[in-house]
């Protein structure tokens, strides 16, 4: 009889040990196949598209002068005003409003690149900085005003619609005028895209005995980050209509910014600042 309990204690022994086991190896299962709490929380976040990050011009914008003695400065207080520094440059599918949200902002920067000098010094930091990036800045300057000079504004003046267009990303590109009234958006005209510009463009060599336009470039090309640029020219024209042989005078303040695509660049958005007529 007392053998008999021991085997049946044993047998109990070991059937719970085996269900124990399986019970445990059960559960390791279901906790491996299923994803972590911080794998289930994980967000796909997409970059911005064409961020401000590196523009000199953009460091410049923000920076407000002081000085313990204001009546040494020529510069007035008021004359300096700080505009918030947009993240990212829009595109043609953003709305009005925001394409003249930018380009006011444009304006104001521009005032303010005419008032406030940068120190020798500043520029070498910069240049500094460049070159840490790894990125032949020199080159791509070089590149960019040959697409302006040498593409967009040689089109122009020699009525060669194809060299004129191999200027611009036809896709996304766009063009807005404040038609001399800076303080004044809601008269702001917006063209979208590379048809249209063709379009209106053809329209001008038709209607045209001779179009002759001078560029003065303000400074450097400005680098919003390695494949956005901003390059911009005070500019007058002249325009001698075919048929009434009138002539007309327009001018300002163009600011182009291009885009780099597979080793290419062309321009992406033309803010017209014009001259009142």
């Amino acid at each position: 009889m007392e053998v008999g309990t021991n085997i049946k204690i044993i047998i109990g022994i070991i059937v719970t040990l085996a269900i124990g086991f399986i019970v445990g190896f059960i559960a390791f299962e279901v906790l491996t196949a299923q994803p972590s709490d911080t794998e289930g929380k994980k967000e796909i976040v997409k970059p911005d598209a064409r961020p401000i990050t590196t523009s000199r011009f953009v460091e410049r914008t923000p920076r407000v002068v002081t000085t313990t003695h204001p009546e040494e400065t020529n510069i007035e207080p008021s004359e300096i005003r700080v505009s918030p520094v947009p993240e990212r440059v829009p595109t043609a599918q953003s709305s009005d409003d925001e394409i003249k949200a930018f380009s006011a902002w444009l304006s104001l920067s521009l005032e303010r690149k005419n008032i406030v000098e940068e120190t020798e010094q500043e520029d070498l930091n910069t240049e500094e900085e460049l070159k840490e990036d790894q990125v032949d800045y020199d080159r791509e300057r070089s590149r960019v005003e040959s697409v302006i000079w040498e593409q967009w504004k040689n089109g122009l003046e020699n009525y060669n619609i194809e060299r004129y267009m191999s200027a611009i990303w036809g896709d996304d590109f766009f063009y807005i005028s404040d038609l001399g009234t800076p303080d004044n958006p809601d008269d702001d005209i917006v063209f979208r895209g590379g048809y249209e510009e063709r379009e209106g463009t053809s329209k001008m060599f038709n209607t045209s005995e001779n179009i002759d336009l001078n560029l003065s470039q303000h400074g450097n090309v400005d680098f919003l980050n390695e494949t956005i640029a901003m390059v911009d020219f005070d500019y007058d024209m002249t325009l001698v209509e075919l048929e009434s042989g009138e002539t007309s005078y327009p001018s300002g303040r163009m600011i182009f910014i291009l885009e780099l695509r597979e080793d290419e660049w062309r321009i992406l958005e033309w803010y017209d600042k014009a001259t009142p007529q």
